[in-house]
């Protein structure tokens, strides 16, 4: 019998659709037989009992089925039509049921057995009624009754019994005919079942146990494709370097003269970065922390390493602002340290002219600029190094797989480090960053200070400006920031950044001076503004989240951010870690602009009651799922029939860590593509409807 493709047979092949049914059958997203057979239900009824009425009055929150005799068949007037009704009897006692859509099932006659399922109730006039979900003749293969039955999400032209038809066709032809299966390596090693038993049982399961097990599998298989797709796509294979790192005396004297001691988790952060920097391996690590928990001197003090062996370092960072605070920063650990003469370090941006430009261009041709800051600049081919290293990238969310590629590209199997302030979840860190090793700094430096958190409504802004400029009485500074820069027709109600900061400087503010700052200004505009708020002589900085990440001003206590509901989680997080940055005190005010409610009251409760960046993360992803955590555009986690990120965590790192080995050498690699080519167009298939969602959520 000739093998069947599944991923690229057309649903309106299938035996019964024709090409309305195959119109709606869209609307469930259900395209090939592919998507029909993984079109899984939304739930199950243990219907293997057969109860008598009595016992099934009694059931209130779950269907019940009986076996029933017709003994009369009448009819009853509503909305002047005659609906035709079923008298049955299960040896005991009488029940009604109406068939509101006008037409009695199979052409039943008084005598005739039937197996009903529903809810059974006793009606206004003492009569029992039944609700009805099912009803089917005796027979040696039941459909809806005698085992676990499946029930699935359905919508208009489409029915439980229609679409259990269809299924069961395509699953007994799925059997006979389709070349499809998990890499055999795996269900060997894992003594799993094939995916064609785990996909027969989801939709006729024998009992709940092996539906767990066929669950868990079909999860696994669609976290394999997944970590196939974004593992071979998102990193080269795992290569080895030649060993370029022979000494690292510069580190080790610096830690020495360090004013303070690093924290337990920035230790042993160094320390897997140190040993991948030393290794023959190259690095590809995640180093996330939480704000302010001294992610930025931990890469400083690796960068250490390749410029005392003549490598050079190349530091991303999203924007010019934080660019430029990097710059700032190094340079002066670089002179405290006695090390400025030594290690050259450079800042490459937009906004240098032509003439900075090519000096700060020949200089790293040349070998003779260790450090190159900057922004998307640096990814521009003319940017040449004479030996790149090392390769860190500050919020890679911010920037795509190609771009990470072509600054790697730049060198010879250059280590990359990613660090990110956004806490990942452990499950999308699984998910999204499966070929990365993963550090994690958790502890905060002992000086920092928890911030305050306290929510106001719209009616009690004028407390939180009020708060804001006593603090500045104090020689303190602040943020105010806004969701949005002006107002667009649909959005006439709206507070915005452009309006409250003209209203805020003729009431709040006559007599300080107060600035504003957003993304669509000139990179030097924004260079200017924050030198001077850095250097104080702008004490309120009114903004977009465009000062989210990495703005550390320890002068800065105050923070309001308008239209807190609009925001996540965890960028509120980030925002709040803009204050409390010094030896004074922090104070966030959460400003709502819509009325409270039960989703608005969760989600600040949680903001004010915790300051654990990852405890917050967690909870943000939970309710807001993945898409919408990370941007549904920029996410490129595809909706999966059943995993779930969140929940299915141990089975996505199972995932990963098989795949991770697959690609581990070419050797491997080319056996795998070898003996799976079903399982390569499985996974194809999955990145293209990746491909198609992100397609229509750009339009």
């Amino acid at each position: 019998m000739k093998k069947q493709n599944i991923f690229n047979t057309s649903i309106k092949y299938t035996k019964g659709v024709g090409p309305k049914l195959a119109d709606v059958l869209t609307k469930k997203c259900i395209y090939t037989i592919f998507d029909l057979i993984t079109f899984f239900p939304r739930t199950y009824e243990d219907r293997s009992q057969i109860i008598k009425l009595g016992e099934a009055l009694n059931v209130k929150d779950a269907n019940s089925v009986i076996l029933a005799e017709v003994v009369n068949i009448t009819s009853v007037s509503m909305q002047y039509k005659r609906k035709p009704v079923l008298v049955l009897t299960d040896g005991t006692s009488l029940f009604e049921i109406v068939f509101y859509a006008g037409k009695l099932p199979f052409n039943l006659e008084v005598g005739d057995k039937i197996y009903v399922t529903g809810k059974f109730v006793r009606g206004y006039n003492g009569k029992i009624q039944c609700r009805l979900q099912d009803i089917e003749r005796p027979s040696k293969n039941p459909i809806t009754f005698g085992k676990i039955v499946s029930i699935y999400p359905l919508t208009e032209g489409l029915s439980q019994k229609k679409l259990r038809g269809l299924i069961e066709i395509e699953i007994t032809n799925f059997q006979a005919t389709s070349a499809y299966n998990i890499p055999s390596s795996i269900i060997k090693k894992y003594r799993m079942t094939t995916f064609t038993n785990a996909v027969t049982e989801m939709h006729f399961p024998k009992s709940f146990d092996s539906l767990k097990e066929a669950h868990n599998t079909i999860v696994f298989e669609e976290f394999l494709a997944f970590q196939f797709i974004h593992l071979s796509e998102s990193r080269p294979n795992i290569l080895t370097k030649i060993k370029r790192y022979a000494t690292k005396n510069i580190l080790d004297n610096t830690i020495k003269q360090l004013p303070y001691s690093l924290t337990a988790d920035q230790e042993t952060s160094l320390t897997e970065i140190i040993n991948d920097l030393m290794s023959e391996k190259q690095m590809f690590r995640l180093l996330q922390g939480d704000v302010g928990s001294g992610k930025t001197i931990v890469a400083f003090l690796a960068a250490l390493i390749p410029c005392e062996n003549n490598c050079q370092v190349a530091f991303l960072a999203p924007t010019e602002i934080l660019a430029i605070q990097h710059y700032n920063t190094i340079k002066k650990l670089l002179k405290t340290f006695g090390y400025s003469e030594d290690i050259k370090v450079d800042l490459l941006t937009a906004s240098k002219n032509v003439s900075e430009r090519g000096y700060i261009l020949k200089r790293l041709r040349e070998g003779r600029s260790h450090i190159l800051i900057g922004t998307h600049s640096i990814l521009n081919d003319e940017v040449m190094f004479k030996s790149l290293g090392l390769a860190i990238v500050d919020e890679e969310h911010k920037f795509g797989v190609l771009q990470r590629n072509k600054l790697l590209l730049k060198g010879v199997n250059v280590d990359y480090l990613l660090m990110t302030a956004t806490p990942i979840p452990k499950s999308l860190a699984f998910t999204l960053f499966g070929e990365f090793d993963l550090s994690t700094i958790k502890t905060m430096p002992k000086n920092r200070k928890p911030v305050l958190t306290k929510y106001k409504e719209k009616y009690e802004r004028d407390h939180c400006y009020k708060f804001l400029k006593s603090r500045i009485e104090k020689n303190e500074q602040g943020y105010v920031v806004f969701p949005l820069i002006e107002v667009d027709e649909d959005k006439e109600n709206y507070i915005t950044l452009s309006s409250e900061f003209e209203r805020a400087k003729n009431t709040y503010f006559n007599n300080i001076e107060i600035a504003m700052i957003h993304g669509k200004m000139k990179d030097y505009e924004k260079e200017h503004i924050m030198d001077e708020f850095n250097l104080g002589n702008i004490k309120v900085l009114f903004s977009t989240t465009v000062i989210e990440v990495g703005i550390d001003n320890s002068n800065a206590t105050v923070i309001i951010i308008e239209g807190a509901e609009r925001f996540g989680l965890s960028q509120l997080h980030q925002l709040r870690g803009r204050v409390g940055r010094g030896e004074k005190s922090g104070y966030c005010y959460l400003a709502l602009h819509s009325e409270m409610n039960e989703i608005i009251k969760t989600r600040i409760d949680i903001i004010c009651n915790s300051t654990d960046g990852f405890e917050i993360s967690e909870r943000d992803l939970e309710i807001r799922g993945a898409g919408e955590f990370l941007g549904t555009r920029q996410s490129g986690i595809p909706e999966f029939k059943l995993g779930n990120v969140i929940k299915d965590t141990e089975i996505m790192k199972r995932a990963k860590d098989e795949m991770r080995l697959i690609l581990s050498d070419e050797k491997s690699k080319v056996e795998f593509y070898k003996n799976n080519e079903s399982f390569l167009e499985r996974a194809y298939y999955l990145k293209q409807s990746i491909d198609n969602n992100n397609e229509q959520n750009k339009d």
